[in-house]
């Protein structure tokens, strides 16, 4: 059982062992082929070679807990080395993942011990970068994490992964820092007319639950302090026409390069720019 080995020669023993067993597996199938596929299929109760040979490897190896836990530990740990920048090796974690699969203990093994160690990870991973980088960078951020957990879905991790892990990443990641995100950073990128990251914000909010719907409201919410600025100085009343039809093409821009012309940002920004004109009577529509 190795209790004191270290925990990747570990792996790469018990990957010897699953690959060794494997191909004693297919040799015995080509020896008795026929049989495989005469008597087998005849009698439905009977397992085909190949699933015998799962079936004894499951009950004999993997089923000991020792075995089990020190295999998967070994698997969550080459995980947590990845995410934290290491270069781990591939290939034995896409085998033993496979034997995982292979074996039907995928899911209750080693899914739920990977998805709790990832919801760990990131929630602690937000709740630090959200205060310590500023917004685009924190979005930056979210996104190379995103790739990089499709990445290992794509290279070991088994599909049937996928939507908890993504969403999880979602979760910790976007949702739960959903209005430190808006409020730290989309005014700025706004008056500063950062389409990229504006681009960017709308994207990974769109990922998630009411992510979108909240950046229009706060886009409204700026526009309507910012166009109220302009028109509710009278000292601006010669350079207000020209400002206000600046602010409306560059937020124009916006919506078309950013948001997609989404209808709910058009319909948004029409009505907010209603919304300030009519802070001073009539005197801003007259002018324009």
């Amino acid at each position: 059982l190795g209790e004191s080995m270290d925990k990747l020669i570990f792996m790469k023993k018990m990957n010897e062992a699953w690959s060794g067993h494997c191909q004693q597996i297919i040799m015995c199938r080509s020896i008795f082929l026929f049989l495989d596929r005469t008597y087998v299929l005849q009698h439905p109760g009977v397992l085909s070679i190949w699933d015998l040979g799962l079936d004894t490897f499951r009950r004999h190896i993997l089923t000991h807990q020792l075995v089990q836990t020190r295999t998967v530990e070994g698997i969550l740990m080459l995980i947590e080395q990845e995410r934290h920048g290491d270069m781990v090796d591939r290939s034995l974690l896409k085998s033993l993942l496979r034997m995982l699969a292979d074996l039907q203990i995928y899911q209750d093994a080693f899914e739920k011990k990977f998805l709790a160690a990832t919801e760990k990870l990131y929630a602690a991973e937000g709740q630090k970068l959200i205060n310590d980088l500023p917004v685009p960078g924190y979005l930056a951020h979210a996104e190379k994490r995103l790739r990089e957990e499709n990445e290992r879905l794509l290279h070991y991790l088994d599909q049937s992964s996928k939507w908890q892990l993504i969403h999880t990443v979602e979760k910790q990641l976007l949702a739960q820092h959903l209005s430190s995100i808006l409020s730290k950073g989309l005014d700025l990128l706004l008056e500063e007319n950062r389409t990229e990251d504006l681009q960017l914000m709308y994207n990974l909010l769109g990922r998630v639950k009411t992510g979108q719907q909240e950046l229009c409201s706060k886009m409204a919410e700026y526009v309507k302090k910012r166009g109220k600025v302009i028109v509710i100085n009278p000292e601006k009343d010669k350079t207000m026409v020209q400002e206000l039809l600046d602010f409306k093409e560059k937020l124009d821009k916006i919506l078309r390069q950013c948001f997609r012309n989404n209808d709910k940002f058009v319909t948004s920004l029409k009505d907010s720019f209603e919304s300030f004109i009519n802070q001073r009577q009539n005197k801003p529509a007259e002018m324009i």
